[in-house]
């Protein structure tokens, strides 16, 4: 039998075994606490430089929103690729662009609804929407059918209001029609209406109503007045030089404007 010396000896020795022990678990927790900390932290940063990684890609491949370009319906990322897109411009290589001709169709005749318009400017707005070739040719031929598109009738029409309403010259009718894009054989079949006779009417006509606003005006700045409003609706010197004089003559004497009969 051990003396209790004996037995209090080895008490002392196993608490202070264990008590050695004690401190190199709690160092092994700690280290093994702060490596799974290292690992995360390592984790996280790498989550972030790859999501920054692909945002610099996204912003160079022009991924991202699309703004003022022309979009691509329906496309992905992952379309894109497959169907051979160039991710660094956003176009598609080698996709040829298709046009629907019934939505072309229709823009044109939005626009005629609105005003009337020459073969001319019906072309050109068939071809900004993208059609060519034996389509717009098949379209136009339609639209001179059905006489939405009318190029005599629309040369007429404006001559009568630019000349009758507008008190514009000859000439300056001539320069609107073909800046229409209407043909010169049109135009001039459209100016025969206009003679000499018809065009002086048209000029005293629209001179003497502006004369009957320049009430307070004496007879100098009056005719200098006339003048110039008639010259910039394109009338010739002469004409212009024979329409003011008379309407200035007839202007009586000691009045403060003009009075006509």
């Amino acid at each position: 039998m051990r003396s209790a010396s004996s037995d209090r000896a080895v008490r002392r020795t196993t608490s202070g075994t264990a008590d050695a022990t004690a401190p190199d678990r709690e160092d092994g927790r700690v280290v093994e606490s702060e490596g799974a900390d290292d690992s995360a932290t390592n984790a996280s940063a790498a989550t972030v430089a790859e999501r920054e990684s692909n945002a610099v890609v996204t912003s160079i491949s022009g991924l991202g929103p699309e703004s003022g370009a022309r979009k691509r319906t329906g496309m992905s990322s992952e379309s894109r690729l497959s169907s051979g897109t160039n991710l660094d411009t956003d176009e598609p290589d080698n996709e040829p662009e298709v046009v629907d001709r019934a939505i072309v169709e229709q823009r044109v005749l939005r626009a005629l609804s609105r005003k009337a318009l020459s073969e001319k400017e019906v072309r050109s707005l068939i071809a900004e929407n993208g059609l060519d070739g034996s389509e717009t040719e098949d379209l136009v031929a339609r639209l001179i059918d059905l006489r939405y598109v009318d190029d005599d009738t629309l040369a007429e029409e404006l001559t009568r209001r630019l000349s009758e309403k507008k008190g514009q010259s000859k000439s300056a009718v001539g320069r609107a029609l073909t800046a229409r894009g209407l043909a010169s054989d049109v135009v001039s079949e459209a100016l025969s209406e206009i003679d000499d006779g018809e065009e002086r009417r048209v000029a005293f006509q629209v001179a003497e109503k502006r004369a009957g606003q320049m009430g307070s005006l004496d007879a100098q700045t009056m005719e200098r007045r006339l003048s110039g409003f008639l010259a910039r609706r394109g009338y010739p010197g002469g004409l212009v030089r024979d329409i003011v004089s008379e309407i200035v003559r007839r202007r009586p004497a000691g009045s403060s404007g003009p009075r006509f009969r």
